[in-house]
């Protein structure tokens, strides 16, 4: 049998050992907190390729589009059309964009397959879309309503704006961009105000609003372009 000294000498160093192993453990859980703490997300993670992978058209005559910026946020994310995927946008090698502005007042995003040619005017980018309704979350695909179309200029480029409605949103009964307007009076108003500022005063010029035909028409256009820039 073991003495009382033996004993209480047993137990100290047993205890002095798993207080050291704590040490160890919490040392390692501080690090990997600390070190994790100043990380900034910057790339959505997806296996699709949001540019190329997602049909720009529904069988039932939708339109979709992928949520690169959800409504109420200012963090500029775009598709990279290298790899599809979406990420924040860089503007040098340790800072990364923020809309100097009030937040998007809609959720934004571009229609799949789609290319405004820099030789044709565009500005090389697949065709933006402002979803309107609540928000949504980035890399989201939602088949989409067409209703109507803001033309722009931006420095001079081609970079005007969808105007789409999720089909299920309060809105659902909005088919045009007629009764977006004897509906919802001033919604056209404040994005096509928010668009003249939010880049700062003279650089974007808001030349027209146009119905969903219109839209269609540059949809599909581009949607030819962005396939015979993958042929050539």
């Amino acid at each position: 049998m073991l003495n009382g000294k033996y004993c209480s000498a047993f137990v100290f160093s047993k205890f002095k050992k798993m207080k050291r192993l704590f040490s160890a453990y919490f040392l390692l859980i501080l690090l990997y907190a600390c070190g994790n703490s100043g990380r900034v997300e910057n790339t959505v993670n997806n296996a699709t390729n949001f540019l190329d992978d997602i049909a720009p058209f529904t069988s039932d005559s939708l339109v979709n589009m992928v949520i690169e910026i959800p409504a109420g946020t200012n963090q500029k994310w775009e598709v990279n059309k290298e790899t599809g995927q979406i990420e924040w946008e860089q503007v040098s090698p340790d800072s990364l964009r923020v809309i100097n502005y009030l937040p998007y007042p809609a959720n934004y995003g571009f229609v799949p397959q789609t290319l405004l040619p820099e030789t044709a005017g565009g500005d090389g980018d697949p065709v933006d879309v402002f979803v309107l309704g609540t928000r949504i979350e980035r890399g989201t695909v939602v088949p989409c309503r067409i209703i109507g179309f803001i033309e722009m200029t931006d420095n001079g480029e081609y970079d005007s704006k969808v105007i789409a409605l999720p089909v299920q949103t309060h809105w659902k009964n909005i088919n045009s961009l007629q009764e977006l307007n004897q509906n919802y009076p001033g919604v056209m108003d404040i994005l096509q105000i928010w668009l003249s500022y939010y880049k700062g005063a003279d650089r974007v010029r808001n030349l027209s609003v146009y119905d969903e035909k219109h839209a269609r028409q540059v949809i599909n256009e581009a949607n030819s372009a962005f396939i015979k820039s993958k042929i050539e």
